[in-house]
């Protein structure tokens, strides 16, 4: 358990997704349709309600990510007739929140709902092949944003809502199957999401080891060019746990908090 806090974990993303603030309006825009869907067919606010609610709360741990340094992220840019506009620091913080926590949200809890109409399976996954056509097609590496998934902040952050989503399903079982539809599509759609980006060269991971020998020359107080923190070779088995750990804790469960707070 130590070198889970000792040790520093970095999620990195490559590209120009993090800033492309046309990118985050047309999926928000998207998404905003099949909320406008669902309430014409089924009479059903849901969608509108945890699309307002979870873009909200992203919005605020959005800025909470930058102004602890968790999250280092370049300007966002709206481009507008071959020229790029760099948003003001509070709009790139609500797209960020419309993208990272309202979209996908809304997506899991949608689709969640049709989980068992293929017509409904078979758009996600056109939905999808379009999104991976789109990462396919860029060849942007540069540098966008890197991330620290162990801070102890986040740790008892992402505890907490675990936590709060088992006393909540425990107290509204009725809600179980519906929550357990919506976690299998965030997951879906995670996972492919993960894959290609890693695939493509977009998103990679990076961990810093703490060096036992740091302390010990700390306390005997002797001059030392000894590091705190030595790299590791990064692994397939290193990529695979963080990457996992934020789709299944991260997304999966971190997200299904915005069912339990606004729906129930």
């Amino acid at each position: 358990m130590l070198p889970l806090i000792q040790n520093k974990y970095y999620i990195i993303r490559y590209g120009d997704f993090a800033t492309n603030g046309n990118t985050k309006l047309g999926y928000g825009l998207f998404t905003l349709m099949l909320c406008m869907y669902e309430y014409i067919i089924n009479n059903s606010l849901d969608c509108f309600i945890i699309l307002i609610g979870s873009t909200t709360i992203w919005s605020f741990v959005e800025l909470f990510l930058h102004i602890s340094k968790t999250r280092v992220i370049k300007p966002m840019y709206i481009n507008y007739n071959n020229t790029s506009y760099e948003l003001h620091f509070s709009s790139g913080v609500i797209l960020q929140g419309l993208q990272e926590g309202g979209v996908l949200t809304t997506l899991g809890l949608f689709f969640g709902d049709h989980i068992n109409e293929r017509s409904y399976f078979l758009f996600l996954n056109i939905f999808l092949i379009h999104i991976m056509g789109k990462v396919c097609s860029r060849n942007i590496k540069n540098r966008a944003s890197e991330r620290q998934v162990n801070t102890p902040t986040s740790l008892l952050f992402i505890g907490s809502i675990i936590i709060y989503d088992i006393i909540t399903l425990y107290q509204y079982p009725e809600h179980i199957q519906r929550q357990l539809n919506m976690f299998y599509v965030l997951i879906y759609i995670s996972l492919i999401w993960t894959s290609i980006t890693w695939y493509k060269g977009f998103r990679g991971v990076k961990i810093y080891i703490k060096n036992p020998k740091y302390n010990i020359e700390r306390i005997s107080n002797t001059e030392t060019t000894i590091q705190e923190f030595f790299n590791k070779d990064i692994t397939m088995l290193d990529t695979f746990l963080i990457l996992g750990y934020d789709i299944i804790f991260e997304i999966g469960f971190a997200y299904i908090l915005f069912y339990n707070l606004f729906l129930i």
